[in-house]
């Protein structure tokens, strides 16, 4: 599969609200509370959101024959938005190689340390990665404890 990764420009807006919507609302839906689902669906839609994150973070798209097919965001801060690839493509590498350049480019704006928050479903592929997984208790309303995790990687 012929895929090339790029930054994002102006002209993804509308295929990255489509993917972002798409996976959040159906994938996501798995791994998310359907409050995050509903934030994260609303934000798709938000053009604003998106312009500002292409033009003040590092927003990278895998695409093929036109179509993105799997993105990362990473802040200047070195906190990773997110990394997704489209339900349709997934097993195939993309996430791998998205990572890498995703490496490339915050060691490039002089980024030291990666973080991310962390799910069950992502915890593999972070962990493979190189990320230590750091897990974050918070006693709750009745004593219990919700468990959160993230993830720090020095590069």
């Amino acid at each position: 599969m012929n895929y090339l990764i790029s930054q994002a420009v102006d002209s993804d807006l509308t295929l990255m609200q489509r993917l972002f919507y798409q996976t959040v609302t159906i994938y996501g839906s798995k791994i998310f509370t359907k409050s995050e689902v509903k934030i994260y669906s609303r934000l798709a839609a938000d053009k604003n959101y998106w312009k500002e994150k292409f033009k003040n973070d590092f927003v990278y798209n895998a695409k093929l024959n036109g179509e993105i097919i799997g993105s990362f965001l990473l802040n200047r801060d070195g906190v990773i938005e997110y990394i997704f690839v489209h339900q349709n493509y997934q097993g195939r590498g993309i996430a791998k190689k998205l990572y890498a350049v995703m490496e490339e480019v915050a060691k490039e704006h002089n980024v030291s340390t990666l973080t991310t928050q962390i799910n069950a479903v992502t915890k593999t592929f972070f962990r493979k990665n190189g990320f230590e997984i750091i897990e974050n208790v918070e006693k709750v309303v009745g004593g219990e404890e919700e468990v959160s995790y993230s993830g720090v990687k020095k590069l």
